[in-house]
């Protein structure tokens, strides 16, 4: 290493993934970028997976929580101890995904040119498909309190190939400068999983700090691998009652009170039509319609999204012959 090769510490959350872990891993072994280190944080798997990752990667440094924290919290462990190991920038890496063996130099080489970096976000593809956008930077929509993907799905033609200013770094590969740290601070914690990263992005560009785009920060996500698409209790009772916590953050009190009754109507109105998709019986479709409802009236009293809140949600759910039992504590 050199003087030139700034220090950077990779972030990477586990939870009883094993194999999506090890993949990332053995790709990060074909990294040209030199100067980098691994802080693999695990949110108490309790299958025995971290247990064999140090086995097969003990040049990895590990820090296991007792409980699961969520993304952010958990995230944040490893942030804060890559901070206290004098690193110049944190890369938050999802643990499913496999990375390019030369994306970090062009990332690096575009985050030193920007005086006012936030963040660097990169070209984020599908890795089922090879050539189709998963994330190509974006931007957030604050009346609703919902990131907008750029390129989402479409096929890479070179449409999205220049460095360029963004407003959404994506949290499954986000690097981010000691700087950014010391001014921002870590991941917001309110949040439980999904609008952390739409919520840093916010207060970057608050702050009058600058978000980036480089094509050539790469990197392939398999996307989704830590719950079913659909599912009532993370991603609508978790995320409707998200989507209000960072609506009533960012937004002034008239503009929130105004948009709390806008939403209100859309709960009432046009939530019971859109709570059928993805569900197989009438049963699904009560508990995702429940699901949105326990969340409108929950945010009168959460407003940090904890595991036990979700569990709890689960319980008052109950099961469905499509989602089972996931989230009910045993």
């Amino acid at each position: 290493m050199t003087k030139n090769e700034p220090s950077i510490y990779i972030i990477l959350l586990h939870w009883k993934n094993f194999k999506d872990t090890k993949d990332c891993l053995l790709s990060l072994e074909k990294v040209t970028y030199r100067n980098r280190h691994i802080i693999i944080v695990d949110n108490f798997s309790d299958d025995g997976s971290i247990e064999r990752l140090q086995e097969e990667f003990p040049y990895a440094k590990y820090i296991l929580n007792s409980d699961n924290l969520g993304f952010s919290c958990g995230t944040n462990v490893g942030m804060r101890e890559a901070y206290s190991l004098n690193a110049d920038y944190v890369l938050v890496l999802n643990n499913d995904m496999i990375v390019e063996p030369g994306f970090l130099e062009p990332a690096i080489l575009e985050a030193r040119k920007e005086p006012k970096l936030g963040a660097v976000t990169g070209k984020i593809m599908r890795n089922n498909t090879q050539n189709t956008f998963w994330h190509a930077g974006g931007h957030v929509d604050l009346f609703r309190a919902s990131g907008v993907s750029r390129g989402m799905d479409q096929v890479d033609h070179g449409q999205y190939d220049k460095v360029c200013y963004t407003g959404w770094a994506s949290g499954a590969m986000c690097l981010i400068p000691r700087s950014t740290l010391e001014t921002i601070g870590y991941y917001p914690e309110e949040y439980f999983f999904g609008y952390e990263e739409w919520d840093y992005s916010t207060a970057i560009l608050r702050a009058d700090l600058k978000i980036v785009y480089v094509p050539e920060f790469k990197a392939f996500h398999k996307a989704d691998g830590s719950y079913k698409a659909g599912h009532p209790v993370l991603n609508i009772y978790n995320g409707y009652l998200e989507k209000m916590i960072y609506a009533e953050k960012y937004m002034s009190p008239v503009i929130w009170k105004i948009w709390h009754l806008v939403f209100w109507i859309y709960m009432k109105f046009y939530w019971p039509i859109l709570a059928r998709q993805g569900c197989q019986c009438d049963e699904d479709y009560k508990v995702r319609l429940r699901a949105g409802y326990m969340a409108f009236e929950d945010h009168k009293h959460i407003k940090h999204v904890r595991l036990s809140h979700l569990e709890e949600a689960a319980r008052r759910l109950g099961p469905s012959p499509t989602w089972g039992t996931d989230w009910i504590s045993k």
